[in-house]
């Protein structure tokens, strides 16, 4: 593990992070999926499971239903009972005498059949006799006080919701209630079969449904009213079922609805969703079990990876502070990546390049140190020149040789002018003084009008230029421009302004002249005479690279050259320049 980070880099961790980070987002969205996709399966499998077993419940209940109505069938048709109502009682012994036989009747039928509690007659028979007996014979007027009467005049049986039982009320029955019409077609009465709810729900799970947490149900009738239930704490039986169907689903219960329901109930059982999501819940533990597991493995594999593949990255990255050190000799190995090999195989070129190149400025650099040197000897002693330019000048007055003494001064002007100091640079005003006094000595030797114009505004005329950077230019447009053809008058113009160019406020010098303009394939670096070539190598040794020199035919025939240098106010500022390019070469070297 140490080797692993033992040149732990910002890309290096970026890329275990990242890795492990991707690698860990993979397995979790691939976890989840997968949880969610089991946990749809399992859902499904076992909601399925308890809808058939709650078929078979309701199979049951459908049977069970079932005879208790044939029960109740039997009972209207019984020849007894339909003997004793079809007929008054004499007397009272003889009203007594019936409802014992009657009661007995029905006492039978209700021990013989499973669940049922009771078994209640309703009927007008009594004729003001008084009811004994408990809760068997009632008068008809008992069963509309408890509001299912008028429910008869459309059907002949239909089953009681789930109502309290007894004096005391501490019993929950459900009832079915069936007339008893006589052969002539009259009502002798109403019978009331009455079964628990808690034992109704026995029957149906043979155990007790109410200690069983799992197991909850709600019984409905064909139309969807309410007939009994077992439901879990917190949840309350309302009228509307479907409003108390939504509010259970949004608990923590789930409603399955059987299809096997019979004709005259439907059956519906509330399933906890923990019993339906145990099993993802397991597997939701061996999930994250494994992911986990699967992540730590990734992390040194992310180590491994990203180690491979930022080792190349660092030894360039080595290689170039080597070579800011000055050591151009290193060298990259070749990489087991493509892309690395294409990498080390440029970083070796480019080395071998700047060498090659830093070997050149060099060179340069010693030219430009003999230039100078040979410059100052050429300067020693420069007054031997001066006063004998001036003894020319006054012997040709004595002679009356004016035009002579003339061109004398002027050359001599223009040699103090370029050999008046030691410095390369000069202000603005005395190289357009130089530039004047050749222009003047060029008038003489021409047998043709020259009109020399310039245009400068006075704050430029004390910026710092190189030294004699027009007259190359000037001698190029009087020699070149103007020997194929003869003009009336040749016109030179030099304009001088200060421009924004790349971001910095920059001198620009234009020289234009209307003479025969540029020959065809012209290259100011292979075609240019030694002394423009001179200028453009002094500008860019002196000033930096990105100024210099363009030559382009001009806008109205001619010829225009455009020359961008530094705008520099003061002497202290071109000693910066030269020295800070001075410190560059060296360090380059």
């Amino acid at each position: 593990m140490r080797h692993l980070v033992k040149y732990p880099t910002k890309l290096f961790t970026l890329m275990v992070l990242c890795f492990i980070g991707f690698n860990s987002l993979l397995l979790l969205v691939s976890g989840i999926v997968y949880y969610e996709t089991y946990s749809k399966i399992a859902y499904r499998e076992i909601r399925e499971t308890k809808k058939e077993l709650l078929d078979e419940t309701s199979q049951k209940l459908s049977n069970y239903v079932a005879g208790i109505q044939d029960t109740a069938r039997f009972l209207v048709t019984n020849t007894m009972v339909q003997q004793s109502l079809s007929e008054a009682p004499d007397s009272e012994y003889d009203f007594v005498t019936k409802s014992r036989q009657l009661y007995e009747e029905f006492q039978k039928l209700a021990t013989v059949k499973e669940g049922l509690h009771s078994i209640e007659l309703y009927t007008d028979w009594l004729k003001g006799y008084p009811a004994f007996l408990g809760q068997f014979m009632h008068p008809m007027d008992e069963a509309d006080k408890q509001g299912w009467l008028g429910r008869m005049d459309s059907t002949d049986g239909f089953w009681i919701a789930s109502h309290d039982y007894g004096v005391s009320g501490n019993v929950r029955m459900v009832s079915y209630v069936y007339r008893i019409i006589g052969h002539r077609g009259e009502i002798l009465g109403i019978v009331k079969l009455n079964i628990p709810d808690k034992k109704l729900f026995e029957i149906l799970n043979k155990r007790d449904a109410l200690k069983d947490s799992a197991n909850y149900y709600v019984v409905l009738d064909s139309g969807g009213n309410y007939i009994a239930s077992v439901l879990p704490e917190g949840v309350e039986v309302i009228d509307d079922v479907d409003a108390m169907v939504r509010e259970v689903s949004a608990t923590k219960y789930s409603v399955i609805e059987s299809d096997q329901n019979s004709q005259y109930w439907m059956l519906m059982q509330l399933i906890s969703k923990d019993v339906l999501k145990q099993s993802g819940k397991e597997v939701r533990i061996l999930i994250i079990g494994l992911l986990l597991g699967l992540i730590v493995l990734s992390i040194p594999i992310a180590l491994w990876v990203s180690r491979k593949l930022t080792s190349p990255i660092y030894g360039i990255v080595e290689g170039m502070r080597t070579v800011e050190k000055g050591d151009f000799n290193v060298r990259m190995g070749a990489s087991g990546i493509q892309e690395y090999l294409h990498l080390t195989t440029h970083f070796n070129r480019m080395v071998h390049r700047l060498k090659a190149l830093i070997g050149q400025l060099n060179q340069e650099h010693r030219d430009r140190r003999e230039a100078e040197i040979q410059l100052l000897h050429a300067q020693i002693k420069p007054h031997f020149l001066y006063n004998t330019l001036d003894l020319i000048h006054w012997r040709a007055l004595d002679y009356n040789a004016y035009e002579i003494s003339q061109m004398v001064q002027q050359l001599s002007k223009l040699f103090r002018i370029g050999l008046s100091n030691d410095k390369w640079y000069v202000p603005m005003r005395d190289e357009l003084a130089h530039a004047r006094c050749y222009m003047a000595i060029q008038e003489y030797r021409q047998n043709f009008s020259i009109e020399y114009v310039e245009s400068v505004k006075s704050d430029l005329l004390d910026v710092i230029i190189p030294k004699i950077v027009l007259q190359p230019f000037l001698e190029n447009a009087v020699i070149h421009g103007f020997q194929h053809r003869s003009y009336e008058k040749a016109v030179i113009q030099v304009v001088i302004e200060q421009r924004e160019e790349a971001g910095n406020q920059q001198l620009i010098i234009a020289i234009t002249d209307n003479g025969s303009g540029l020959p065809e394939g012209f290259d100011i670096q292979t075609t240019g005479g030694i002394g423009i070539r001179n200028v453009i190598d002094r500008i860019q040794l002196y000033c930096g690279p990105k100024y210099g020199v363009r030559v382009a035919p001009g806008e109205r025939g001619g010829t225009q050259v455009i020359m961008n240098l530094p705008l520099i106010n003061h002497e202290a500022e071109m000693e910066q320049l030269t020295r800070s390019l001075s410190h560059e070469y060296d360090s380059l070297g």
